[in-house]
């Protein structure tokens, strides 16, 4: 598989792009081309690298047996794509995938940030109810400290990443928390603008939970802190294509208006 094989499909998901080096935006989707070459566990795996923020739904036939292979964490899979109804498809099969666990939000942010040595910490962190305030206050110096190598943020805040990542993933609870005025989703919302610095409808309106860890990142002041260096995405127009069907890694596919 090539490294530039990987589509972006981005909010408001009217149009598919080529990945080149513009970075993709937060919400949006990656799409592999798995009808002409059948990618394998170790392609698809690679691919989530070159966009790790974005779910990867893996465009495939019916007939490619695709049904039966493993399906990972991050990824889904549509068989075919109706040209007047294409990005509706995708996303639906986005939100459709499985809530992610507490591993998953971990192994999420241990390889974006690359601190492996953090999954302890941040699984127990993500796998107990949220701290109150003052409770937050009495961790282990040794654990603030550890939770420092992720920006300014404390753990109380990345727990509160965590269920906004959550609530993200299950598109049934986030339109009842969108419409209700009980206190606990009023508080939800608050959540989105204060800690990651998204408007409710923009929350509602991005899909898959990847995005809330990385503006996680970013708005916790990590990329500022880090001498890592984590290689910047761009995207680029390429020309029309003439239908969703056809292979994504050729030339012809590209900008394309689809209908959410």
């Amino acid at each position: 598989m090539k490294p530039t094989s990987l589509f972006i499909l981005e909010p408001p998901y009217t149009m598919a792009r080529r990945l080149m080096d513009q970075p993709p935006a937060l919400g949006s989707v990656a799409l592999l081309d798995a009808v002409v070459d059948r990618p394998t566990t170790n392609d698809v795996k690679g691919q989530m690298d070159q966009a790790p923020w974005c779910p990867l739904c893996l465009l495939a036939d019916t007939e490619s047996g695709m049904r039966s292979q493993r399906r990972l964490p991050r990824t889904c899979v549509v068989f075919g794509l109706d040209e007047g109804d294409g990005a509706s498809g995708i996303l639906k099969a986005v939100s459709s995938r499985p809530r992610p666990t507490p591993s998953d939000l971990v192994d999420w942010i241990v390889r974006r940030a690359r601190v492996p040595a953090m999954a302890r910490t941040l699984s127990d962190l993500f796998s107990r109810p949220v701290f109150k305030r003052n409770e937050a206050g009495f961790l282990p110096y040794a654990v603030r400290e550890q939770m420092r190598q992720l920006g300014e943020w404390s753990a109380l805040e990345w727990q509160r990443a965590a269920m906004l990542a959550e609530l993200a993933a299950d598109r049934s609870l986030l339109n009842r928390t969108m419409s209700s005025e009980d206190e606990s989703s009023v508080e939800l919302r608050g959540t989105m603008r204060d800690l990651l610095g998204v408007a409710e409808r923009e929350f509602h309106n991005r899909y898959g939970w990847e995005w809330v860890l990385e503006a996680s990142l970013r708005r916790s002041g990590f990329f500022e802190r880090s001498t890592r260096g984590v290689r910047p995405l761009r995207t680029a127009t390429v020309p029309p294509m003439e239908s969703w069907g056809q292979a994504v890694g050729g030339e012809a596919f590209g900008a394309h208006l689809a209908t959410a």
